[in-house]
């Protein structure tokens, strides 16, 4: 009998231990399970709502969704702020928000990936209310938001709002953004041009214009004055997107193109090569002056933010551009680290650069506050 009992105890033993050293599973596993990437992105739409709804409190839950995200190990924070641009959507309309009630339920994180996403997802969905004002009166919350970033991303998500507003129609919300004043007008437009090129696809619950322009090239010539942000999010809106795997391809992309048309493209561009921030940095180092500062302005340098060393030595590799870019490569990254960094970056970072970027760093850290147009 003793036996028997000594059996069964140590059957339990080993029944608990493998129970103990079985692996936990992934947050929401149950998507990761789905094989088709349609229906895996509607499962994590539902349970990601379902989380924030539980939570009663977007702005304070949304950040630890991040942290649940990058610690998740899958694609899922790759994805996620396009699939929070849904799930913010979707929230707003649930809760019925409004623009007064906006500023109280705004994620309170600089984080770019799923809180950014539902932030932009809210605002999207405000399109019918913002539009009677042509974007003024939700300007108001986006500037009293805590942190540049925040502010930033609040008015690039207007010209999103706008467009659907406006039913896809770019002529009147491009023209809404540049009544705005020329501190947001950019970020806005680029907002907007960023969803034109969603919708020739109808991709992010949007509808193709009628008698749409699908040639970069011909749309950034007709709004030549925006070409820059016209250009910008192009080709990464492009399914399959170019091969891009070295300088050539950049240029053979923006082959003919001048001025603006070439910066905006090149810009654009290197924003789609699929490499860490280092990696397309040394793509640009392969460029001539010009060519190298407008390759800059693509580099992902927002994946960095929160990790000083990295972010200084990004700043550094400047010094690896062609002589007429370095300057402005070392600007370009103290403002928009600055920006990541809520002010920090001046006091805390370009000091700590090398002495030849200093000067520059700063110089461009201190116009944080100016549109930024190609950062994210």
């Amino acid at each position: 009998m003793k036996a028997i009992a000594v059996v069964v105890l140590l059957g339990a033993l080993i029944a608990a231990g493998s129970a103990g050293s079985a692996p936990k599973r992934p947050w929401l596993w149950q998507c990761e399970q789905i094989g088709l990437d349609q229906a895996k992105d509607a499962c994590y739409i539902r349970l990601l709502l379902l989380d924030i709804d539980r939570s009663g409190n977007p702005a304070t839950e949304l950040p630890k969704i991040d942290a649940r995200a990058k610690a998740t190990p899958s694609d899922l924070y790759q994805r996620c702020h396009l699939l929070m641009h849904s799930v913010g959507r979707e929230w707003a309309r649930e809760h019925h928000l409004t623009l007064e009630g906006l500023q109280k339920v705004v994620p309170r994180s600089n984080d770019p990936g799923c809180s950014a996403g539902f932030g932009m997802g809210l605002v999207m969905e405000l399109g019918p209310q913002i539009i009677k004002t042509g974007g003024k009166s939700a300007l108001k919350t986006c500037v009293k938001l805590p942190t540049r970033w925040r502010q930033y991303t609040c008015v690039h998500s207007l010209g999103h709002a706008l467009m659907r507003g406006y039913h896809e129609s770019l002529f009147l919300a491009v023209h809404a953004c540049s009544r705005l004043g020329a501190q947001y007008a950019p970020d806005c437009e680029q907002g907007a041009f960023h969803d034109y090129w969603i919708s020739l696809s109808g991709g992010d619950d949007t509808t193709s214009p009628i008698h749409a322009v699908r040639s970069p090239r011909k749309l950034c010539a007709q709004y030549a004055r925006y070409a820059v942000q016209c250009w910008y999010r192009y080709w990464i809106e492009q399914a399959p997107g170019p091969v891009i795997e070295g300088p050539r391809d950049l240029l053979r992309l923006c082959h003919g193109l001048t001025g603006t048309q070439r910066e905006g493209c090149i810009a654009g561009a290197e924003k789609d090569v699929y490499d860490t921030p280092f990696g397309q940095m040394a793509m640009c180092e392969k460029l001539r002056a010009a060519d190298a500062l407008a390759c800059v302005r693509g580099v992902a340098n927002q994946g960095y933010a929160g990790h000083p060393k990295r972010e200084l030595e990004l700043l550094g590799d400047c010094r690896r551009l062609a002589a007429g870019a370095v300057k402005g490569c070392a600007a370009w990254f103290g403002k928009t680290f600055n920006v990541m960094e809520n002010g920090r970056f001046l006091r805390d970072g370009c000091p700590l650069a090398a002495l030849s970027l200093r000067s520059a760093c700063a110089w461009g850290a201190r116009r944080w506050r100016g549109p930024l147009v190609t950062f994210s």
